[in-house]
């Protein structure tokens, strides 16, 4: 038995096809195979035990602190860094394919401010 949201083994083009099939809120080809708006939800704050919490159902908002670049993107995490970001106002999808060193959770680059460099130089 496997479990869900742990181990996805795909290639970079296979994050992106992914990628822009979220940033696309769930149609491929015109024909909507996710709810309208799940996607939007699933990347936003929730509320827990009466607390907001930065995690959607298995994606997580991208913070907006000091740079509005980031308006409603939200991202998948892996666990050696890998990211898949979600911008749909900028219309952009950015893949991260790495292996970190450790697992720490901790993240010593910054790829908020990568991510948001990228998305105002496409402007």
């Amino acid at each position: 038995m496997g479990l869900a949201g742990t181990g996805i083994g795909a290639t970079l083009r296979d994050h992106g096809r992914f990628g822009l099939f979220v940033q696309e809120d769930g149609v491929i080809d015109g024909q909507r195979l996710v709810p309208e708006g799940w996607f939007r939800e699933a990347g936003s704050a929730h509320i827990i035990g009466g607390k907001s919490v930065d995690y959607g159902y298995l994606w997580w908002p991208e913070p907006t602190t000091g740079d509005s670049i980031h308006l409603g993107a939200f991202e998948a995490r892996g666990i050696y860094g890998q990211r898949i970001y979600i911008n749909a106002n900028e219309r952009l999808v950015i893949v991260v394919l790495s292996a970190r060193a450790k697992p720490t959770g901790a993240t010593v680059l910054d790829d908020a401010a990568f991510f948001g460099a990228v998305a105002r130089s496409l402007r």
